[in-house]
């Protein structure tokens, strides 16, 4: 079972972290690269193929060569990476700005009962598993490390991937931080390799010390 998510208004301190984010990208440079830039490198690059054709082989021979190549690769294929970055800069700012327009978001309230964590043990995140009802829980993968800043707390939002993505924000503080229930985090690993990994933000219908004793016949 996936969550849904309800459109509600943007607070007045997420307005600000996004038209601060805005105004960020509004002000970053693209590529200083010119076609003068690539002319230059074609002629180079031609005038080194011929110089590589004339002189037996030797180390000038392989410099010279392998520099053509390099110049001939730059004319070849960074207008592409220039026109895929430029591409996303603009695709970021229209969702940016669709998003400061509409003034509004995509949260799925939680109001948890108490929340375990199963902490990172190679590099696959750490994972909270949340209680949301007394047989229910949700997981949460903290796949940008960040979360542990405000986070466990009970009480709290999670913005939909679009916001995320945008702001590298995953929840809304809504209470104070507490402390979680720990998970053995080799149990964990062990438990993800013989039963597979939870999806994130999956949820499971599941009693929480049931969930536990679980993991902990893993340790």
């Amino acid at each position: 079972m996936n969550i849904q998510y309800k459109t509600r208004n943007l607070y007045p301190d997420e307005l600000r972290i996004l038209n601060k984010l805005k105004s960020q990208k509004e002000k970053e440079k693209m590529s200083k690269i010119k076609l003068h830039h690539f002319v230059t490198a074609t002629i180079l690059g031609t005038v080194l193929i011929y110089i590589s054709s004339k002189i037996p082989d030797s180390f000038w021979l392989f410099l010279s060569g392998t520099t053509a190549v390099l110049l001939f690769a730059f004319v070849f294929f960074t207008p592409f990476e220039i026109y895929k970055k430029r591409k996303r800069h603009k695709s970021f700012l229209q969702q940016l700005n669709t998003i400061i327009a509409k003034g509004t978001v995509d949260t799925y309230l939680v109001m948890a009962k108490e929340i375990a964590i199963a902490p990172e043990y190679d590099d696959e995140s750490d994972l909270y598993i949340i209680e949301i009802n007394e047989n229910e829980v949700l997981y949460l993968w903290d796949t940008e490390y960040n979360l542990n800043k405000k986070f466990p707390c009970l009480n709290f939002e999670i913005y939909d991937d679009v916001f995320f993505k945008l702001t590298n924000r995953q929840i809304y503080q809504l209470s104070e931080k507490i402390q979680p229930r720990k998970i053995d985090k080799k149990a964990k690993l062990n438990f993800i390799k013989q039963n597979g990994a939870p999806k994130h933000l999956e949820i499971e219908k599941i009693n929480l010390a049931e969930l536990f004793e679980k993991y902990n016949n893993y340790i």
